[in-house]
C-alpha cells in the first residue's frame, strides 16, 4: 500500500495551520477546536516554519511552568520536518518515524504540503496490510500460506510439550456441478457459507483456513482424535442440513473430511497434512459426504478410552 492509496481511504482533511507568531496556547486552542493532535507553523509570507504537536505543548509546560500560554510557537516548534511522497510505500514510511521516534508525517508534493498524517494512522493501515496478508478474499479465512505458518507453530508446539494435535482436510463434494447449475456468484456465496458455518462451530483458537478453489483446512490443537472426530461431526451434520437461499434457487452442499492426529513419528507439519488429504481422498472415493480417519489411530484412541473406563 503506498500513501496515496491510504489517504484515499480516509476521509478527506484540510491542513491546519497557524502563525510563527501565535502563542502555544493558541496551538492548543486550535488543535482542541479541530479535533487534531498536531498543526502546521507558517509565517506572513506562507513559508512553512515548522510543526507543534501535543508532545511539544507538554515539553513546554515542563520548560515554562510560569508562563506557558504566553510562549511563542517558534521558541518550541519542529523545524527540521521529515517528510514523505504521495508515492511512498505505507511501511517504509512507518519505519522511517520509528527510526526518527515522531509521531506525525508531513506528506508533500515537491515542496508543497498536501497532508499530515499520525502514526497511529500508519499502524492502522499497516495491520491492515497483515490482514490482507494473511486472509483469504472471498471467505475472510486464513489463506494457505498464513494456516501453514499457524500450522507449522502448533507442530513445533506439539514436538515440544507432546500435546495432542489434530488435523483435519475438507472439501466440498461436487462443487463443479454447483457452479455449473448456479454459475460463479453461486459457488462463492457457498463458499462463504461454508467459511461461516465453519466459524461457527469451531471453537475460538481453533485454525481453520482456506487452502484454494473448495478446499478447507482445521487445526485442532490441543485435541485428540476422538474429540476431533466428534467436531467434525458436528461441522458435518450442520452442513449438511443447511439450505442456502441464492436468487438462482436453494442451495443443498456437503463436505468431505480427512482426519489425523500427530504423532511422534510425523516428520513435518507438510507431512500431516498430506496425510489428511489421503485420508480426505478415501472420503471421496468412497461415496462422499463422510469422514474418514485414520483406522490406527482411531483404534489406538478407543483402546485408551477403554483402558482409561477400566
Amino acid at each position: 500500500m503506498l500513501v496515496s492509496e491510504m489517504l484515499a481511504n480516509r476521509p478527506k482533511r484540510d491542513l491546519i495551520y497557524i502563525d510563527v507568531e501565535c502563542s502555544v496556547l493558541d496551538a492548543a486552542r486550535t488543535m482542541r477546536e479541530n479535533h487534531i493532535s498536531a498543526v502546521l507553523v507558517f509565517d506572513e509570507t506562507e513559508n512553512l516554519r515548522g510543526l507543534i504537536s501535543e508532545r511539544d505543548l507538554v515539553q513546554t509546560i515542563v520548560r515554562f511552568p510560569d508562563d506557558v500560554a504566553n510562549v511563542p510557537v517558534h521558541q518550541i516548534m519542529t523545524t527540521e520536518l521529515i517528510t514523505c511522497r504521495p508515492s511512498d510505500p505505507v511501511v517504509e514510511t512507518l519505519d522511517l518515524m520509528n527510526n526518527h521516534h515522531i509521531r506525525h508525517m508531513l506528506v508533500t508534493e515537491g515542496k508543497k504540503p498536501v497532508a499530515m498524517i499520525s502514526i497511529r494512522e500508519f499502524d492502522y493501515a499497516t495491520k491492515l496490510l497483515q490482514k490482507d496478508a494473511h486472509t483469504d478474499e472471498l471467505t475472510g479465512l486464513h489463506n494457505r500460506r498464513y494456516f501453514m505458518e499457524m500450522l507449522d507453530k502448533e507442530f513445533e508446539r506439539y514436538k515440544r510439550f507432546g500435546a495432542p494435535l489434530s488435523i483435519a482436510m475438507l472439501d466440498l463434494d461436487k462443487f463443479k456441478a454447483i457452479n455449473d447449475e448456479y454459475g460463479h456468484q453461486g459457488g462463492d456465496q457457498v463458499l462463504i457459507t461454508m467459511a461461516k458455518l465453519l466459524l461457527g462451530e469451531l471453537r475460538a483458537y481453533d485454525i481453520v483456513g482456506r487452502l484454494g478453489g473448495e478446499e478447507f483446512a482445521i487445526v485442532f490443537p490441543n485435541t485428540s482424535i476422538h474429540d476431533a472426530r466428534l467436531a467434525c461431526y458436528r461441522l458435518m451434520s450442520a452442513i449438511r442440513g443447511y439450505v442456502l437461499v441464492t436468487d438462482q434457487g436453494p442451495i443443498k452442499f456437503t463436505a468431505s473430511f480427512g482426519l489425523i492426529c500427530a504423532t511422534p513419528q510425523a516428520k513435518s507439519s507438510n507431512s500431516l497434512l498430506h496425510h489428511a488429504d489421503k485420508l480426505l481422498y478415501e472420503a471421496k472415493a468412497s461415496g462422499r459426504n463422510r469422514l474418514v480417519i485414520d483406522q490406527s489411530q482411531q483404534a489406538a484412541s478407543e483402546t485408551k478410552k477403554e483402558a482409561q473406563k477400566g
